[in-house]
């Protein structure tokens, strides 16, 4: 080859680049128009035209990461979590160490329920940037969700370092501390999220709860009421932008009361009615169908109203929940005085027979499994075959309560078990209260059965599960609630079958002397 030549083939190849350069300029330039108009499908089409001409280009790989990492996040909005990681994994295969599509990512994951691959996408992203407050709270968020408490205290607690005012950080440590026994803690952090934050109706009312649970009644109701404003618990309250009553003198109107949340809830605080109806008041409660039977001889209630139905006319309304606020309820007025609901006395007759031919054993009633949707439910909900140190005791017949799931258990009860399914021959809580009445003892978890037998004034030993309920207070085996009601309390970590073993031993000397007669 000549010189001539080779300067010529060197020229053309020059003018080659010269030309790539100038159109990759163009589309860079055209790129970055279309992504300032908003345009960003347009802008992502130059962007990726340009990569084919010049794969490394650094700033178009950024540009086209930043648009991929905008639609990622517009299909997680969407819900479209699929689309979503595609675009969060293209943006970091053109440019590595985004921490804020790394955190987006995780998120995605961890709604997925990929929890591994989200906990992984968080500590890359606090490996970029460590300063990042919502990377270290969103994996404190994983890590509980995973079933790692310590670990995701921790996280929050880094949050909350690098961001004082961060409302949901202190919202979810708070809930951690409460898993933990840490009432005095739970309740602080539930404090600064309220100041950060001061319409978080969820921390309120996660702050009503401990303040209730501690036995503050006096603040705990007022700031219960912030439940009214969960949008996620909106649908309790049908008649939330009806008059509400307030406690004044009623003079004759009609109010009415509702039931909101679950069934024990209702048999719980159905015991105010009868305060409302002393105010002047012409009470109609609105409750499940279920429940109208045991409610029809509550003295006060004028009217009973099937809360699936339209309700009838009223001048005001009031969540039977609201009603100790209104009263100004305190642990030392509280209306404890039991039975407040009764069995229909042709039920009572009919249980009555219906066990005579076992009058002389000890009768003794089981629920063991909650219908409940609450999120505590499952951890609530034992098997029967849990209960197999109970048969161990003595002579007892023991009655099964339990309706619906779990019910099935009774089939494959634990060996030496003498039980009755009557859980089949029950329709509502008025003949759940009669058989109740006919029995020496019930034993419940935590539900409705619990609540109606204490309401009934019958010996109830209720299992409570970790963290207790508000409604039980702190380091009392009794309750202001219930005079009858015994509480068995499951301590932290500790196994539903210490928690049985020690209702076995207490079980004992009852059987006894009923062998002794």
């Amino acid at each position: 080859m000549t010189v001539g030549n080779w300067f010529a083939k060197l020229a053309s190849a020059n003018s080659g680049i010269q030309g790539e350069n100038q159109r990759a300029g163009e589309l860079l330039r055209r790129g970055a128009e279309h992504q300032n108009a908003g345009n960003s499908g347009a802008a992502e089409e130059c962007y990726r035209q340009l990569l084919s001409l010049q794969p490394e280009n650094a700033e178009a790989r950024h540009r086209l990461a930043r648009i991929l990492a905008a639609t990622g996040s517009a299909s997680q909005e969407r819900g479209e979590l699929g689309a979503a990681i595609e675009g969060y994994e293209e943006a970091l295969a053109l440019e590595q160490g985004q921490a804020d599509v790394l955190n987006n990512l995780g998120n995605v994951y961890r709604d997925l329920g990929r929890l591994a691959d989200a906990i992984a996408a968080f500590r890359n992203a606090i490996d970029v940037d460590g300063g990042r407050a919502e990377a270290h709270f969103n994996l404190g968020t994983a890590l509980f969700q995973s079933g790692e408490n310590a670990q995701a205290i921790a996280q929050c607690r880094t949050a909350l370092a690098l961001r004082a005012s961060f409302p949901e950080a202190s919202m979810s440590l708070g809930y951690l501390l409460e898993r933990e026994g840490d009432a005095p803690g739970a309740a602080a952090c539930y404090r600064d999220a309220i100041a950060a934050r001061p319409d978080f109706a969820e921390a309120h009312f996660n702050h009503a709860l401990q303040l209730l649970l501690a036995g503050d009644f006096e603040k705990g109701w007022e700031e219960y009421e912030w439940r009214l404003r969960m949008p996620d618990l909106a649908p309790l309250w049908p008649h939330a932008g009806r008059p509400r009553w307030d406690g004044s003198p009623l003079e004759g109107k009609a109010i009415l009361l509702y039931a909101e949340q679950g069934f024990g809830d209702a048999i719980q605080f159905v015991r105010f009615a009868p305060l409302v109806a002393e105010r002047g008041g012409k009470v109609i409660l609105s409750c499940a169908a279920s429940l109208m039977p045991l409610f029809e001889n509550i003295p006060g209630i004028a009217a009973l109203a099937d809360w699936s139905k339209p309700a009838p006319a009223f001048d005001l309304c009031c969540s039977l929940l609201s009603l100790p606020r209104i009263f100004r309820t305190t642990i030392a007025t509280l209306p404890a005085k039991t039975p407040y609901l009764h069995a229909n006395p042709e039920k009572l007759r009919r249980w009555n027979a219906r066990l005579a031919p076992d009058a002389a054993a000890l009768k003794v009633g089981l629920v063991w499994a909650t219908q409940s949707s609450n999120k505590s439910a499952q951890s609530r909900s034992l098997k029967l075959d849990m209960f197999a140190p109970l048969a161990a005791v003595g002579e007892i017949l023991f009655c099964s309560l339990q309706k619906g799931p779990g019910a099935e258990h009774v089939a494959h009860a634990p060996a030496g078990m003498r039980i009755i399914d009557f859980g089949r021959e029950i329709g509502d809580f008025s003949d759940t209260a009669a058989l109740i009445a006919n029995l020496d003892l019930v034993i419940s978890i935590d539900t409705a059965v619990a609540h109606l037998a204490g309401a009934l004034a019958r010996p109830v030993w209720t299992l409570t599960d970790w963290p207790p309920e508000w409604r039980w207070l702190l380091g009392r085996d009794d309750t202001p609630w219930y005079s009858t009601m015994r509480l068995y309390r499951r301590g932290r970590a500790e196994p539903w079958e210490d928690v049985i073993a020690r209702v076995a031993e207490a079980l004992r000397p009852l059987a006894g002397r009923r062998a002794q007669r």
